[in-house]
């Protein structure tokens, strides 16, 4: 079975199925044992968190890679192809390995689906490929970001020495609850003797955090226990000071654009110190990570024939685009924002739309290719509610051409609103 049968099966489970479904470890886990536990085999920093998940899992690769291991990353949603869930040193695995691990994973699947008499969700077949694929590359260390919430994902098999909280927002609230169910869900993740590494500093939140924990003192705080000393916009990403596990890392230069990523880089760093000896990241291994890392689609500027600038980026709650409207203030220079917006429609699209209008902009509306987003029509009534014009378009396409066609020369043009319409509009600029 090549690559095409093997995502057709995958698409046919259907990405957002286990929604659906009562939550549960039974199906992953039998499938895991089948297979030998493949999840136990290799040490693991594990990341949950609201946002900045993909973005603390790729810098944390580019700091072990920097570091000398051979290192398996694990994230999600994909932009463009399902390969991009699964990278050997930041790197997605080609569709030809993809198919030949799909290939093995396969009679796995038909023995444990007729042992239950259940089909094992889009997820939690995914999950147990990258695991039977980190242990046969083989890696070194594994850093895996949580596909949703944390106590009931199908990552959570894992027993990682490391976890990571980014922070404890609201998204996902028809599964997850309100903040404090969130983060109990959420630290789910830490095991017995994790070290947990949070750049959460809501006191509630933190109380039901190191609750979770074996010993309080195993909770390292930003601002508290590891710090962001300096963070300033540099050319084409950010210059950094930070203190991490008693050291100080000055003079560092970041890849990624936005004020949020030094905090971003401030946790990988010291959930890296806590996961390997410190020893071995000595000031310009840290620097080569840092300045290596890439995470499409987060603040990612993309070259286009059209003389307008064009930002991609995946924020898709309130949170996320607060953060995405402050960076791009900071860092691009722009007499006004033209943004192509596509939401799912159990998002906050309200509170999304309103953190938009904070900039001079312009809104053009879109839809994509998903079951899940928010009509056009959905999204043009909250806009006009809060007294903000907008336009639609019914394609990705078609929004970008009416936006390059809105934007003066002095404008730039942002992709936001779901990692779909940015994943959809990212493929037609670069095949374009």
């Amino acid at each position: 079975m090549g690559f095409a049968e093997a995502s057709a099966h995958l698409e046919a489970l259907g990405i957002d199925a286990m929604k659906s479904m009562a939550p549960t470890l039974h199906r992953v886990e039998a499938l895991l044992d089948a297979l030998d536990n493949p999840e136990k085999r290799i040490p693991a920093i594990h990341i949950t968190g609201t946002n900045g998940k993909t973005s603390v899992a790729r810098i944390a690769t580019s700091l072990l890679v920097a570091a000398g291991l051979k290192v398996g990353t694990y994230t999600s949603p994909h932009l463009g192809s399902m390969t991009e869930r699964i990278a050997l040193n930041g790197e997605p695995i080609s569709e030809e390995a993809f198919g030949e691990m799909f290939d093995h994973l396969a009679p796995y699947l038909s023995m444990v689906e007729e042992r239950l008499g259940e089909k094992l969700t889009y997820f939690e077949v995914m999950t147990a490929l990258f695991f039977l694929w980190a242990t046969e590359a083989p890696v070194e260390a594994v850093v895996i970001e949580v596909g949703l919430g944390g106590l009931w994902d199908a990552t959570n098999v894992v027993d990682a020495p490391v976890c990571v909280i980014t922070n404890i927002g609201l998204d996902h609230t028809e599964l997850l609850g309100d903040r404090a169910s969130t983060a109990k869900e959420k630290s789910g993740i830490i095991k017995a003797n994790s070290v947990v590494v949070t750049a959460e500093r809501d006191p509630e939140m933190l109380a039901i955090i190191t609750t979770a924990a074996t010993d309080p003192g195993d909770v390292s705080v930003l601002t508290r226990d590891f710090h962001v000393v300096e963070n300033k916009v540099a050319l084409g990403g950010r210059y950094l000071s930070l203190s991490a596990r008693g050291r100080n890392f000055e003079g560092l230069f970041l890849a990624l654009h936005g004020a949020h990523q030094g905090i971003n880089a401030a946790t990988a760093l010291q959930a890296v110190l806590s996961f390997l000896p410190s020893a071995q990241f000595e000031h310009l291994v840290v620097a080569d990570g840092f300045a290596a890392v890439t995470s499409p689609g987060r603040l990612e500027t993309v070259k286009t024939d059209r003389p307008v600038p064009t930002v991609l980026d995946v924020a898709h709650n309130p949170d996320g685009i607060s953060a995405l409207v402050f960076s791009l203030s900071e860092a691009f220079a722009f007499e006004r924002v033209v943004f192509v917006v596509g939401i799912l429609r159990d998002k906050d699209y309200k509170g999304m739309i309103a953190e938009l209008t904070r900039i001079p902009s312009a809104i053009v509306f879109t839809q994509p290719r998903v079951a899940r987003s928010a009509s056009v029509e959905t999204l043009e009534a909250a806009a006009d509610d809060l007294g903000s014009p907008s336009a639609t378009a019914p394609t990705v396409e078609e929004a970008l051409d009416l936006a390059y066609s809105e934007a003066g020369e002095r404008d730039l043009v942002c992709v936001t609103g779901s990692h779909y319409v940015v994943g959809e509009a990212r493929g037609h600029l670069l095949r374009s």
